[in-house]
This record gives C-alpha cells, sequence and structure tokens, in this order.
C-alpha cells in the first residue's frame, strides 16, 4: 500500500455538465472524450503527483448538479481542501445556479 505525504480532496461543483467529468478525466488519465457522460450522484478520480521529494494524492470528487443529490452535499464537502466551480459560459442560468 503507498503512503503519501499530502492528500488533498477538491470537489467539482455546478450543474449537471459534461465538462466537469471530461476535465477530471483529463487531468487524471490523460483521456478526452467530448460525449461525456453526466455525473449520477458523484464520481471520483485520482492523480499521484510527485513534487520534489513530496508524493501528493488528488483526490477529484465529481460531484452530480442534479437537484435531487443536492442534499449529500455537506457529506461531499467533509474534509475537502477546496472546490472549483464550473458553469457553461454559453448559459447564464447555469452560473445562476451556483449558490
Amino acid at each position: 500500500m503507498s503512503s503519501y505525504d499530502y492528500t488533498f480532496k477538491i470537489l467539482l461543483l455546478g450543474d449537471n455538465l459534461e465538462a466537469k467529468q471530461a476535465i477530471a478525466k483529463r487531468y487524471c488519465y490523460n483521456l478526452f472524450n467530448p460525449s461525456e457522460r453526466l455525473t449520477i450522484g458523484v464520481d471520483f478520480h485520482v492523480k499521484t503527483i510527485q513534487l520534489e521529494e513530496r508524493k501528493i494524492k488528488i483526490q477529484l470528487w465529481d460531484v452530480g448538479g442534479e437537484e435531487r443529490f443536492r442534499f449529500l452535499l455537506p457529506t461531499y464537502c467533509l474534509g475537502a481542501n477546496g472546490a472549483m466551480l464550473l458553469y457553461d459560459i454559453t448559459n447564464s442560468n447555469s452560473l445562476d445556479h451556483i449558490d
């Protein structure tokens, strides 16, 4: 089992956008699928990086934007070190939904 010097939990938040899944997969696995599926509930992606002598684990939590899962958000936020708020620049409503 690997041990890490640091572990960072980063949430990807916003409306149900294929872009959240695409960003996570591009960063963690260097994969890109322009027709990515929407996230139901939450998806996890992990990347390990080496920075100087430190081994760092980055966990990306792609949190689904559906209203029916909104009640789970406080639980997903526990222990998070940061968040990326994502929206569709061609749809102003997607920015309004980030509250």
